[in-house]
Formats: structure tokens, sequence, C-alpha cells
């Protein structure tokens, strides 16, 4: 039987969440708004098309929804070729669970992104499959982008573990059917209910090993 552990990419293998919420202060400090903590955490783990929806709700930019995103992801990408900001344990927990199962992403981030993280030496030739949200109908809570992961690598949903951060994340993999591990990041934590949804909840992805994936696989 064929199995899959899925991940997520922002906040879980790369601190992203300070990067996007940077990027997105940037913009609204030039179209001289303010960007809250309230307004980061209402765009955790979304689609891109959600996110600069509610940028141009909430900023009221003399922008396009292509420009919004366009100018967001080209600082993302200076960014991020800056540094990447790899998680504490992100690249040890994927190297350990590839040696056990096989391996896929699915994130909610742009793809150019996602491509620029999955390039790294660290990761590269490591997933299977990488998909984004961005490439599927529905972003995150909707179990699209996960359903999706898992019908190009082969593998049954009820066969995937998908591991999450957000709430968001963590309601759309258990909508996929998956068993869900949290791993949240307790400077954006996650809504109480929400997390609440997942198999297992965690402090840090070095508590991920073989003994916790059999448990929930089997």
């Amino acid at each position: 039987m064929s199995k899959a552990v899925i991940f997520d990419m922002d906040g879980i293998l790369i601190d992203s969440e300070p990067v996007w919420n940077e990027a997105r202060v940037r913009m609204a400090k030039r179209l001289g708004k303010t960007w809250t903590h309230q307004d980061h955490e209402a765009v955790m783990g979304v689609s891109t098309k959600e996110w600069v929806a509610y940028m141009l709700a909430r900023l009221e930019p003399p922008m396009s929804a292509a420009e919004v995103q366009e100018e967001i992801g080209q600082t993302m990408v200076e960014l991020y070729h800056e540094a990447i900001p790899f998680m504490p344990h992100a690249v040890d927990a994927v190297k350990r669970v590839k040696n056990l199962y096989r391996l896929g992403l699915a994130s909610g981030s742009i793809r150019k992104l996602i491509d620029i993280v999955t390039a790294a030496p660290e990761l590269k030739d490591k997933f299977e499959v990488i998909l984004s949200a961005d490439q599927v109908e529905r972003g995150k809570p909707s179990p699209d982008v996960y359903l999706k992961t898992a019908e190009l690598m082969g593998v049954k949903p009820e066969n995937c573990i998908c591991i999450e951060d957000s709430g968001n994340g963590v309601l759309a993999g258990k909508a996929a059917g998956m068993k869900v591990i949290a791993v949240p990041d307790h400077r954006f934590p996650a809504k109480p209910e929400k997390l609440a949804a997942a198999d297992v909840v965690l402090d840090s992805l070095a508590q991920i090993d073989r003994v916790l994936l059999e448990s929930l696989f089997s």
C-alpha cells in the first residue's frame, strides 16, 4: 500500500510569515496605510487569489489584482534571494521522512516562490509532487490542493499525512480525508477550534519520527 507525507511550505519548512508580513507592511506604508497583526492572521494559509482580494478590500490601492500580486511577489523574491529562512529542524525533518515515505508538497504560496525554495540545495529533488494552491480551483481551507497532490502521486487521501501550521491548512487536510500533524507557529497562533481538528499537535518538527508516523498510518 502506497503511503505519502505531504508538507505545507510557509510556516512549516520556511519561516515565511514574517517575510510575507514585511512585504505587505511595505506596500501598506507606500500607500499611506497600515497593515496590522489581525490583517496578517486573516491571510495566513489562504490562496494567492484570496489574499490579493483581501488586500484590495483592506488597502483600497489604485492597482489591479495582478499588480498587487506582482508587487508583493517581487518583494518576496528579493527577500528570498537574500536568504531562504528555513524553519528550525525543517530540512532534517524532510530528509528523515523521505527515508520512510513518499513526499509531496502542497502550498498556498505563489508558484515562483515555491520553486525558489524547492530548488535550494537543502530541498532539491526531495519531493515527488510540488503543487501550489494557485493551480487548483480553491485555496485552503478547501481540500483541493491536498486532493490534487495525492492524485498526482497516485496515493489515496486516506493513506496520506499532511503537516501544517495554520488553521486553514489543518482544515484543508482534514477535509481531504488525511491525517494531520499540526506544528503551529506560536507567534501567529491558529484559532483553537481549527487547531483542535488536527490528529496531533507538536511543538517542533524535530518530534516527527518513524514511531509517530507509523501510529498515524496504523
